[in-house]
């Protein structure tokens, strides 16, 4: 009687469910046109997501058995496509996007010259030190400079 009241909320979705996976099954890859068969190969070689296709070295694909170098080249691609968001750029391409980074001023001009002109966005700055040396103080005028 409860589990018949349980699957009766809107709220409660099936797990099963493919769109609601962090992650996208290799399995997925037969609906781009990859064999079967290349798919189980893959599988049985240890690879069980398009992320972890996509994160192992060209090589390392190269060595499963009955992968040719354009069968793995075609995987490769579906992965790409199925697994939108998670791909890798280039150094050059990576520069060009810190290029556009904007600094926050941590309202000491001395302390911003020693920073390289602040603290930058996009990316982390860890701050650490002994008790009352000021740490939460700087972060407290970053939170006010930020929203100005």
């Amino acid at each position: 009687m409860a589990a018949a009241a349980v699957l009766e909320r809107p709220e409660v979705q099936e797990m099963d469910e493919e769109e609601d996976l962090p992650f996208v099954p290799i399995d997925k890859l037969t609906d781009l046109g990859i064999g079967a068969a290349d798919v189980k190969k893959a599988k049985d070689a240890g690879f069980a997501t398009c992320d972890s296709l996509m994160m192992v070295m060209r090589k390392d694909l190269l060595n499963v058995k009955g992968l040719s170098e354009g069968k793995v080249e075609k995987m490769l691609e579906g992965a790409r496509k199925l697994c939108r968001g998670c791909s890798f750029i280039t150094g050059a391409e990576l520069m060009e996007k810190r290029k556009e980074c904007v600094y926050v001023t941590t309202g000491c001009q001395a302390f911003d010259e020693i920073l390289g002109g602040g603290i930058q966005t996009s990316s982390i700055t860890e701050c650490y030190g002994e008790f009352r040396t000021g740490k939460t103080q700087l972060v407290h005028t970053l939170a006010v400079t930020t929203q100005m």
